[in-house]
């Protein structure tokens, strides 16, 4: 039986991630930690609280600093979090013989190209967050080699994202609810994720030893704008809106988003394709509608 060490185990990615290894218990057992357990801030209790746990066969990191505007105020928590930390992880992983899984961010990309992004085009981060992820990713591969990390986009579950108030889709779906206009930016174009998905292929990943490392994108087929993204909740939903399209222009905000952060699935097809994006939402309404019980 494979001892998998979650970090993160609350948020909206760890969550689903939670809820699909809860059907697998005879092949792995996971073991939850949450920040008062182990504040990654505090980098240098990581690889001591690790150790503590005894021997492990894999860590999925799920820590993340993702308040996008908010990291171009705070650089140096969002370097720490997401490059720091993921750094003393990787060493500690090279030192227990433990796979490491690292999330990342479309992000880290600047939006130029017109063709989806593959894994090994250049990164060039238009944000502080996106900087800082970027860093996460160079130290994870500089100072382990057993590691995955998966690079994933516009991410939304039914744990919603911690500190953002919820996720998109019901921020969109509240928002129509009580009447409001809602002017939503359709010149950036990215594909959005259910966490269900990318949950359910670190459990392929690991419990089908997959040992291909390195880098792959990770998010749902397809792609569309954010308000794109919007009409088709409401579609679904067969809710009705006051929805007009707006540029970037016309909604800024503090960082830089990239025009274009589309990711080419193809590398991580073979192992476990994706859903295209409008049924990772229908799969997402099924699982909200269950109340978010556990599958796996």
């Amino acid at each position: 039986m494979k001892r998998i060490v979650l970090l993160g185990a609350n948020g909206q990615l760890g969550t689903d991630i939670r809820r699909v290894f809860a059907g697998a218990e005879a092949e792995a057992e996971l073991v939850p930690l949450y920040r008062g357990n182990l504040d990654v801030e505090r980098t240098d209790v990581i690889a001591v609280a690790l150790r503590e746990l005894g021997p492990f066969d894999a860590l999925i990191n799920c820590t993340s600093y993702h308040k996008t505007d908010e990291c171009e105020d705070y650089a140096a928590k969002s370097f720490v979090v997401n490059a720091l930390a993921p750094r003393e992880m990787a060493k500690a992983c090279q030192d227990a013989g433990a796979v490491l899984i690292h999330f990342t961010t479309d992000y880290v990309f600047d939006g130029r190209k017109r063709t989806p992004y593959r894994e090994e085009d250049a990164t060039s981060p238009l944000n502080a967050y996106g900087v800082s992820k970027a860093a996460g990713e160079h130290f994870v591969a500089a100072h382990h080699d057993k590691h995955f990390i998966f690079r994933v986009s516009s991410l939304f579950g039914t744990a919603g994202a911690s500190g953002k108030g919820g996720n998109f889709v019901e921020t969109m779906l509240r928002l129509a609810a009580s009447g409001q206009p809602l002017r939503v930016v359709a010149d950036q174009i990215m594909s959005p994720t259910h966490t269900i998905d990318i949950a359910e292929t670190v459990k392929a990943f690991l419990l089908q030893e997959v040992n291909d490392y390195g880098t792959y994108h990770c998010s749902g087929e397809g792609e569309c704008s954010w308000h794109d993204f919007a009409a088709e909740i409401f579609r679904q939903r067969g809710a009705a809106a006051d929805l007009r399209a707006v540029t970037t222009e016309d909604y800024p905000t503090k960082a830089r988003r990239p025009a274009y952060s589309v990711l080419d699935n193809g590398k991580l097809g073979g192992i476990r394709p994706m859903p295209h994006w409008t049924d990772a939402l229908a799969g997402y309404f099924r699982l909200r509608d269950e109340g978010g019980q556990r599958r796996g």
